[in-house]
């Protein structure tokens, strides 16, 4: 991942020194919403503890690294900022009335090993871009003094009277922050940063995960904080008191081919989907592969096979769709999966005796899912019988879908298609020389994607927004990426669309800030 990283640093750097120093609001605009978030993620995707690719993991080198480099972008942008017990990164802006419920941007900075320089970053750096435009154009329109364009990405921070005077502008507090820890690598313990946040961490119990080591979070916190503090105590604390946040907004690369197939920068989401995760022991009879007749088997693995594809194509998937399954696919994002799979004994010339099997199933309608549970597993017990195996079929995990309201949806659909009139001077010239834009399009046609509509998502996965939708209202902007890929070195979002989802995030705080 370095190289790429370490052109986009380069070529962003003569973009900056072309720019003009110009103190308009356009040409603040592109300094603030495109150089310098995109130099911010080049920069924090060279922060890992593995040569070569992307691992930053709760409390690893890089890690910490990556929390004090985030700690200084805010306070350069002029928030007061903190690193917290468990690794969040916070900064706020407290604005003319620092009691009121705030906006609260986030995303994570950890992330999956050998993984992409956009998940989760992407989020946090748009969302600091966003809230120094913010303080920008109120110390324009008050006229107080500001760096040049060039001196703000050389690091130069805003003023300090500056940023307190241009602050008051803001109606209601804005916090930024960038969670510790959303993938759960070292502690397979999800939402850990926006758990401590929203005060759930403890009554998930996530100070009892233990990493491989066989050390808990609670023990390695204990070491972190000194041996005399109650770590319980602190964790408690983190919390933001109840009431205090208005909304809870997340800006996240897509992770998916939808935006990218339809020529569009963002989408809106609606609603993360329900999951539930099953798990499937198929018991039949062990056998030897040359001497049992086919006839007569009882195959374990078999009846796994014909599992797979009937829950395919009960969700709309394979050769033979179920026509109801496609129109609740594209309506309501229903997905099925069967990712992971054991089979005993697992040699060539046996007769599987064993199987077990994973089986996910989302879907943004609880009742859809719900639905298709019940369905699955009837057929499952069917064909099990057919096949004269013993079937056992264990729910693991259920999590119902949370929607996002209507006003917020909208709010940041309208604020998607104001800020493209911004776009011309946020992206300044088109650059045709940008090689990692793609070789069909080029990169000047990718710059162009359509503006004329904002479509409607459902994130089949899960972020940080789940976990803060539990004590407060959230929202969620997609951005376009490459062939959809994540979790991956190959994740890319094009600099152009960085830029975008700035703007669009800007003109969204504008209306509930200024």
């Amino acid at each position: 991942h370095s190289m790429p990283s370490a052109w986009l640093f380069a070529s962003l750097a003569v973009l900056l020194l072309a720019s003009s120093a110009a103190a308009s609001l356009g040409e603040y605009a592109r300094t603030v919403l495109n150089l310098e978030p995109n130099l911010h993620l080049a920069q924090l995707a060279l922060i890992s503890d593995q040569e070569g690719s992307l691992a930053r993991t709760f409390f690893s080198p890089a890690h910490k690294r990556a929390a004090s480099q985030l700690k200084s972008w805010m306070e350069e942008a002029g928030m007061e900022s903190w690193v917290d017990a468990v690794g969040n990164v916070h900064g706020r802006l407290n604005g003319s009335n620092p009691t009121a419920p705030a906006i609260v941007i986030g995303s994570h900075y950890d992330t999956v090993l050998d993984g992409g320089n956009y998940d989760g970053a992407l989020g946090i750096i748009v969302g600091i871009a966003a809230a120094k435009a913010l303080l920008v154009q109120a110390a324009q329109t008050q006229g107080l003094p500001l760096p040049s364009p060039e001196e703000m990405v050389n690091n130069v921070a805003l003023p300090v009277s500056t940023v307190d005077q241009a602050a008051l502008a803001l109606r209601r507090p804005l916090h930024v922050v960038g969670f510790t820890d959303e993938e759960g690598v070292r502690f397979q313990s999800t939402f850990l940063g926006s758990r401590a946040m929203a005060g759930t961490l403890i009554s998930y119990g996530m100070l009892q995960s233990r990493d491989k080591e066989g050390q808990s979070l609670a023990e390695v916190l204990q070491q972190e904080l000194g041996s005399k503090v109650d770590v319980e105590q602190v964790v408690r604390g983190l919390a933001l008191p109840a009431g205090s946040i208005a909304q809870y907004l997340e800006v996240h690369m897509e992770q998916g081919p939808v935006l990218e197939a339809r020529a569009l920068r963002l989408g809106v989401v609606s609603a993360i989907a329900g999951q539930t995760r099953l798990w499937l022991v198929i018991n039949g009879t062990q056998g030897h592969a040359g001497t049992v007749p086919m006839a007569g088997r009882r195959d374990a693995l078999a009846a796994a096979a014909h599992v797979v594809t009937t829950v395919e194509g009960r969700c709309g998937g394979g050769p033979t769709r179920d026509p109801q399954a496609v129109q609740a696919l594209e309506s309501d994002m229903l997905v099925c999966t069967v990712g992971e799979m054991h089979v005993w004994p697992g040699a060539s010339n046996v007769i599987p005796g064993s199987v077990q099997l994973s089986i996910d199933i989302r879907a943004k309608s609880d009742a859809l899912r719900a639905g298709v549970v019940e369905s699955v597993s009837e057929a499952i017990g069917a064909l099990c019988a057919a096949r004269g195996v013993t079937c056992e079929l264990t729910r693991k995990h259920d999590a119902g879908a949370v929607l996002v309201e209507a006003s917020a949806m909208e709010g940041l659909r309208r604020a998607i298609l104001r800020s493209t009139a911004s776009l011309p001077e946020v992206l300044g010239p088109c650059d045709s020389t940008d090689e990692e834009a793609g070789e069909a399009a080029g990169s000047c046609a990718w710059v162009e994607g359509s503006e004329a509509e904002v479509p409607v998502m459902v994130s089949g996965a899960g972020h940080d927004a789940l976990a803060m939708a539990e004590v407060t209202q959230m929202a969620m902007m997609f951005v376009r990426c490459r062939g959809g890929v994540s979790h991956s070195p190959l994740e890319y979002v094009h600099p152009a669309d960085v830029a975008a989802a700035a703007a669009a995030l800007t003109e969204y705080l504008k209306e509930k800030l200024l």
